[in-house]
């Protein structure tokens, strides 16, 4: 009977710390340490389909970010590239660049004149307490070789309430670069000794409004500053003029 009675009050217990755990909530708000700096590492693949042809695209980037100062719930942030990778490949056509040996071919010499001045660059921008970069400054005469929702992968739009495991927030922004819409709904789906997990499911939609597209993947966010830390999100998008998928990590 005392063994019945320590197995019930056992399980009771075990029912009472799960329900505490489910119900814990975590208040997700960008804090970075001032002057630290981060390294991190982006690799992005992109397959275009457009008729009877196709390119391949593989791109790496290195860059430090690193946060130089506080101004109201905005923190100014520098960003620097260390060094840009690219390899196009389609029929017939295999075309490559290395920042650090930018005279090795011909097309290697006109990016260089372009994407080239990115490193050792500084872009400036900002991010607030809930993750919403903006007031993004390049340097004179540059130009990003990506979408600049690529800055995703070092903030991401977080909850403005409290949130639990399961539970799930909404964000919408515009590429200007394609003027395609993007919605996506973020789940917080785990919280380990890594970071919180979030898991992405989003939707992506042309100037008439229908949809052309899908987003899907996750990003685990730093626990202590609720930046990005890896990624890992792949989209499709199938328009009349070209189908383009895109695979990116980040770590």
């Amino acid at each position: 009977m005392k063994t019945l009675k320590t197995i019930a009050l056992t399980t009771v217990f075990a029912f009472v710390v799960l329900s505490v755990s489910a119900q814990k909530k975590y208040s997700l708000r960008v804090n970075p340490d001032e002057g630290k700096k981060i390294a991190q590492n982006v690799i992005m693949a992109m397959d275009i389909e457009t008729g009877e042809q196709k390119i391949v695209t593989d791109l790496t980037m290195g860059f430090d970010i690193t946060n130089t100062a506080k101004k109201d719930n905005s923190f100014l942030f520098e960003l620097k590239y260390t060094d840009i990778n690219m390899k196009m490949s389609g029929e017939a056509m295999e075309m490559t660049y290395d920042s650090k040996n930018p005279e090795a071919n011909e097309f290697s010499k006109q990016m260089h004149a372009t994407v080239g001045k990115l490193v050792n660059s500084k872009i400036s921008f900002s991010i607030d307490h809930l993750g919403k970069s903006s007031d993004i400054k390049l340097p004179e005469g540059v130009n990003l070789p990506f979408d600049r929702s690529m800055f995703e992968n070092i903030s991401t739009v977080l909850p403005e309430h409290a949130i639990g495991i399961g539970e799930s927030w909404s964000s919408k922004s515009e590429s200007e670069e394609s003027g395609l819409l993007v919605e996506n709904k973020m789940t917080l789906a785990e919280v380990n000794e890594q970071g919180y997990k979030v898991n992405v499911e989003g939707k992506l939609f042309g100037s008439d409004a229908k949809q052309v597209g899908s987003i899907q993947g996750f990003y685990v966010l730093d626990k202590k500053t609720c930046l990005t830390k890896i990624t890992e999100m792949t989209s499709d998008v199938d328009m009349p003029e070209a189908k383009i998928k895109t695979v990116i990590k980040c770590q």
